[in-house]
C-alpha cells in the first residue's frame, strides 16, 4: 500500500481527521526550511504538502507568494526542493509526502526525468495547481510508472460532469477548495462546504481533504466535524514563520502551531 493510502486507512480505523501541512520550500531559507520540514511529523502533522516555489502563481495569496519569492531569490529550485525532499527521507521513511507546484517548473524540470527523480527523493505524489485533465495525458504513464499519486484540486463551482472528469485518474485523495478566491486571504466557513462534500462523495470514492480559508484551530475542528478525511492548512504556518527571525524561534513557533491544529484534529 502506498504511503497515502495507507496513512488514510489507519486514521479511517481511529475515525480521525488527517492534519495536512504545507510549507514552502527554501523559506526563509534552505536550511530552517529543512528543519522545519524535519520536526512536521513529530508536532502532528500527518501528511506534508511541500509547495515549489513558483512566482507566477494561480491559487497562492500574498502570504505563499512572498514565501516562493523569498525561497527563489535565496537559490531555492525545484531540483533543490527535491534534495530536500532526500534529506528529509534520511530521517524519515513513513511520512507521506506530496510535491505541490505549477506546471511551468515541472515542464522546465523535463516531463521525462521529474517524475523519475521525485520518486528517487522520496515523494509520494504531485498536486500540480494550473494542469486541467484536458491536458494530463502526458504525465500518466510517468506518474503511474513511478508509483506516485495524482492529487487533483476540485473548486466549489464544480459541476458533477466537471468533477468525474477531474477525478477520473486521481489517486491519493482529492483536494476539496473551501472557498472562492486565493489562499490566506479570507475565513472559510464549514457550513459552506456541506454540499459540495456530499456531492464530491457521490463522484469518488477517494478520501477528501479540505482546505484554502482554514487559520485557526477552531475553524479546523468544525471542518474536521463535516466527516472531511483531511483538514490542510498553509498559510497560517507560512504566516508564522515569516514573522519570526531566526532559525530557532520559527521552529519552535511552528511546531507550536502544528501541534495545536493536530490537536483540535484529533480531540
Amino acid at each position: 500500500m502506498k504511503r497515502i493510502s495507507e496513512k488514510f486507512a489507519a486514521l479511517k480505523t481511529q475515525k480521525k481527521s488527517a492534519f495536512i501541512a504545507y510549507i514552502c520550500a527554501g523559506h526563509p531559507d534552505y536550511k530552517t526550511s529543512l528543519a522545519t520540514l524535519k520536526s512536521m511529523p513529530a508536532a502532528g502533522c500527518d501528511i506534508i504538502e511541500l509547495g515549489a516555489p513558483f512566482l507566477d502563481p494561480a491559487g497562492d495569496g500574498p502570504t505563499i507568494q512572498k514565501a516562493a519569492r523569498a525561497a527563489i531569490e535565496g537559490g531555492m529550485t525545484l531540483k533543490k526542493t527535491l534534495e530536500m525532499v532526500a534529506e528529509f527521507r534520511q530521517d524519515d521513511s513513513k511520512t507521506p509526502l506530496i510535491l505541490m507546484s505549477y506546471y511551468n517548473p515541472i515542464l522546465k524540470f523535463g516531463i521525462d526525468k521529474i517524475f523519475t527523480e521525485a520518486a528517487k527523493s522520496g515523494v509520494d505524489g504531485f498536486l500540480i495547481v494550473d494542469l486541467p485533465p484536458e491536458e494530463e495525458q502526458e504525465i500518466l504513464a510517468e506518474i503511474s510508472r513511478n508509483n506516485l499519486d495524482l492529487i487533483r484540486l476540485i473548486a466549489p463551482t464544480t459541476s458533477q460532469e466537471r468533477a468525474k472528469k477531474i477525478t477520473k485518474n486521481a489517486s491519493g485523495f482529492l483536494y476539496l477548495i473551501s472557498m472562492l478566491g486565493i489562499t490566506g486571504t479570507a475565513l472559510a466557513k464549514a457550513e459552506d462546504n456541506i454540499k459540495n462534500l456530499a456531492n464530491l462523495r457521490e463522484v469518488s470514492n477517494l478520501p477528501i481533504a479540505i482546505g484554502f480559508g482554514i487559520q485557526n484551530p477552531q475553524q479546523a475542528q468544525e471542518f474536521s466535524k463535516l466527516g472531511v478525511d483531511a483538514v490542510v492548512i498553509g498559510s497560517a504556518l507560512v504566516k508564522e514563520m515569516a514573522e519570526k527571525k531566526s532559525s530557532d524561534e520559527i521552529i519552535l513557533s511552528v511546531t507550536k502551531k502544528l501541534s495545536e491544529f493536530s490537536e483540535a484534529l484529533k480531540s
